[in-house]
């Protein structure tokens, strides 16, 4: 094998690394997505609370496709997941802006995702340029 064509080996594993992380971040950011969906969903729903001055019946998502019909009797204070597993008691509003934070945050880790796979989508470009250049070398011999 020349030094060429192991130059030109060298750079394919490198891509094939490259298109592995492009691949991993791009999975990143649908996860990411889902989790923003599903933030603005939960505002929705918690604004709707807020508008709403009577009990309300809800039905309650137990998994597996499975529902039950519940009476929300005090809808104007929700338990919060505040992280690392503690939930506090918060008004509505105060609800809504930690999830509106929340999801900051997410769109904020999501155009980070973005310009990374931005940059490593530039390396492809200019590695794939360097096997052709090489490739056209080997052609010439």
């Amino acid at each position: 094998m020349t030094e060429v064509e192991r130059a030109i080996q060298e750079r394919l594993m490198f891509l094939e690394e490259l298109r592995r992380e492009a691949e991993g971040v791009q999975a990143r950011i649908v996860e990411i997505q889902i989790l923003k969906d599903e933030l603005s969903r939960t505002i929705e729903s918690l604004e709707f609370f807020q508008k709403t001055e009577d009990d309300i019946e809800a039905l309650l998502n137990l998994g597996g496709g499975v529902f039950a019909y519940v009476d929300v009797k005090n809808s104007k204070k929700m338990l919060v997941d505040v992280g690392a597993g503690v939930v506090i008691e918060k008004e509505i509003k105060d609800a809504i802006e930690t999830l509106k934070n929340k999801r900051q945050n997410v769109e904020e880790t999501e155009k980070k995702l973005r310009e990374i796979l931005n940059q490593v989508a530039s390396q492809m470009e200019k590695v794939q340029k360097e096997i052709s250049e090489l490739a056209k070398s080997v052609k010439k011999e």
